[in-house]
């Protein structure tokens, strides 16, 4: 898989929530880990404390050796992705690190993250690092541990503006774009300007290479698998397809499924920062890599949202050139129950990615929706093709949206409604049908926007 990026989250069934929570946590409810995770959990919080120089002054903030692992983190505070701007890279080093030459014989290299002016973060790059991160990550799905068992050949859609550098923008041959064992099928920031020489382009190269795996931006893949339909093109199934670096809409998911019937959809979550995080196992629910990280989630306040959803605070173990502790990667997730039905109980287990920290929303009476309740109350839509749902104030919500041909009045109609049944029967739900709904300057989507959001003290616990 490359180099970067959120990944995406494939829409399932619900599991019953149990909370990780700090509230629970005070009742003793804390999170079930492995005794050496535990170890090598405590063992990263005291090199940190003592030879990683943004951290020397959270030593004060830690509880100690005798709490449980899962509280010691839950009592540190929060790392923003402004903090890893101002001190990258030294700050994030340990001294030992800090002091040999990395850069020098290109075993670390400075790489900065796809996301928009604002959320945009360089990071120090171990790539032997990241691909321990990732065979652990796919040893949690069945499918995944097959196909990672031997030397595989993976095609990557999504915007060319990754980390790295690796993925093109313009016009080079396939042979250029080929890098191992990855072919990168995408050289236009923008996918709805692909004309049907790109998709007869993109639909011929899958079938040339073949991969076992083709990961993919949902809505990306769901605008080649669109495109396809349309012009009469078969597509490629390879034995897995794995949705990255953004929150799959049920819209994108109804197109994939019909342009690659039979073939598995997996997700795995995940940032530049922070490594493979979480991976979805065949029961439907995301499972956390306890090799290379430590999660906590950080719920909503009662008050304001769901006490089961929060946002994602990861801690990366066992990175000899870059320490990072409970980084706010800027999603959010519900908790899970468990046991899971797959058997799986080591480390945290969530039912759903719910989406971006900065895309929620809000009802008429001020509660949270985040992106995938939003998604959820638009299943009835089932012609959408795009929205991006925007508050401009209070109890006021303008809806831009893309349907199937034909469809046009029949999904106006259903948006609205949904709209409704989400934010209160109150709501002034302005539609408007757009021709194009470009992406972000980051190559990525956005689905809903609300400004200003309030700031993290009043949104969560």
């Amino acid at each position: 898989m490359p180099l970067n990026g959120k990944t995406g989250i494939l829409d399932m069934t619900s599991v019953p929530p149990t909370a990780y929570t700090h509230r629970q946590r005070r009742k003793g409810e804390i999170i079930s880990y492995s005794v050496p995770n535990d170890v090598r959990c405590a063992s990263v919080l005291e090199h940190a404390f003592t030879s990683v120089p943004f951290y020397r002054g959270w030593k004060s903030k830690d509880p100690g050796p005798g709490v449980p692992i899962a509280l010691r983190f839950a009592a540190l505070p929060t790392l923003g992705k402004r903090d890893v701007r101002a001190n990258v890279p030294r700050g994030f080093m340990d001294d030992e690190h800090a002091r040999k030459s990395g850069f020098a014989s290109g075993e670390i290299e400075i790489v900065t993250t796809s996301g928009t002016s604002e959320d945009r973060v360089s990071v120090v790059w171990h790539q032997a690092w990241w691909d321990r991160s990732e065979r652990e990550a796919a040893r949690i799905n069945p499918v995944l541990a097959r196909i990672f068992s031997h030397t595989h050949r993976e095609a990557v859609l999504t915007s060319p503006l990754c980390a790295g550098n690796i993925c093109h923008v313009g016009d080079a041959p396939m042979k250029d774009r080929i890098v191992d064992s990855l072919l990168f099928l995408n050289q236009s920031p923008d996918p709805t300007s692909w004309d049907a020489q790109n998709v007869r382009r993109m639909a011929e190269e899958l079938r040339l290479f073949q991969p076992e795996i083709l990961e993919s931006d949902p809505a990306y893949l769901a605008i080649l698998s669109r495109a396809c339909a349309d012009a009469g093109i078969e597509l490629y199934r390879p034995a897995c397809i794995v949705l990255t670096y953004e929150f799959p809409s049920r819209m994108h998911l109804r197109a994939i499924r019909s342009g690659f019937p039979g073939v598995p959809v997996v997700s795995s979550y995940g940032s530049t920062e922070t490594g493979h995080v979480f991976t979805q196992c065949e029961a439907g629910a995301f499972h956390q890599n306890t090799a290379t990280c430590h999660v906590d989630i950080q719920p909503f306040r009662q008050e304001i949202g769901d006490p089961h959803v929060g946002r994602i605070l990861v801690s990366t173990l066992d990175n000899p050139w870059f320490t990072l502790l409970r980084f706010d990667v800027g999603d959010l997730a519900r908790i899970a129950p468990a046991p899971c039905p797959c058997g799986r109980t080591d480390g945290l287990t969530v039912a759903s990615i719910e989406g971006r920290s900065r895309d929620v929303t809000f009802t008429t009476e001020g509660r949270t929706v985040t992106a995938k309740a939003l998604d959820d109350a638009l299943a009835e839509a089932t012609e959408l093709t795009g929205y991006l749902v925007e508050q401009v104030g209070h109890g006021r919500y303008v809806a831009r949206y893309q349907s199937e041909r034909g469809a046009e009045e029949r999904t106006r109609e259903a948006v609205q409604e949904s709209l409704r049944s989400v934010y209160g029967r109150g709501a002034a739900v302005e539609t408007r049908l757009d021709a194009a709904l470009a992406p972000e300057q980051s190559g990525k989507f956005r689905l809903a926007h609300a400004a200003p959001l309030p700031s993290v003290e009043a949104l969560y616990a």
